[in-house]
């Protein structure tokens, strides 16, 4: 295990990286001006964050065909590890499409709403440090590291597609069945492990700090 990690290490140097940290950079200054666009249109965002907070709730629930507050933890954690892998998949996949960094652009909107939830909150008064520290932190850190890994797998994939139609420079790109199978073990080996570990903390621990704390 250690020597598959290793080289997969290697290709996030290779083929990841620079995408990776430009899809972070870019999506917090994208949250950042969300948030502070709040101040301005606190009514907007209100309405927003009420309406996304809604519709998560109700995506969660209808799953196991319960209201939320019926779910165990168990149960929680399978329905946001199930809903994560999906978007995780969806994203790499998206990178099939010959748009440019499309994926990339998929994981900004993730930013967007993230932005516009936490500037409804400072519009309705709440703490918005509280909040992020006891309910969003502990398992977004891993979350999102997870999701941004999946743009760059998809990015990686997409940049090689867009070579091999556009540009017909299928030298410079890599052959189908390595760019398949080097995008399917990151997604395994790096991707799910995270989305699992991220959901077990926002189930059984963020929960908590949030009902203490909050």
């Amino acid at each position: 295990m250690k020597k598959v990690y290793l080289k997969e290490f290697e290709i996030y140097k290779k083929s990841y990286q620079k995408i990776f940290w430009w899809t972070f950079i870019f999506s917090i200054i994208i949250l950042i001006v969300c948030f502070t666009l709040s101040f301005f249109m606190a009514d907007f965002f209100i309405k927003q964050t009420e309406a996304i907070a809604d519709s998560m709730a109700n995506d969660i629930a209808e799953k196991p065909g319960k209201e939320i507050s019926e779910l165990s933890d168990i149960q929680t954690f399978l329905v946001i590890f199930w809903n994560n892998i999906k978007v995780g998949a969806i994203t790499v996949l998206l990178g099939i499409i010959p748009l440019y960094r499309l994926p990339s652009f998929f994981m900004v909107l993730q930013f967007i709403v993230i932005g516009v939830v936490f500037g409804g909150l400072s519009a309705m008064g709440h703490s918005v440090l509280n909040a992020f520290v006891f309910s969003f932190l502990p398992h977004a850190i891993i979350e999102l590291t997870a999701f941004i890994y999946s743009v760059a797998i998809g990015s990686f994939i997409n940049r090689n597609i867009l070579t091999k139609i556009f540009f017909r420079k299928k030298k410079d790109s890599e052959p189908t069945g390595k760019l398949l199978k080097q995008s399917l073990r990151s997604y395994i080996f790096v991707v799910i492990p995270l989305l699992f570990i991220a959901a077990f903390i926002e189930a059984f621990i963020t929960s908590r700090l949030s009902e203490t704390f909050l």
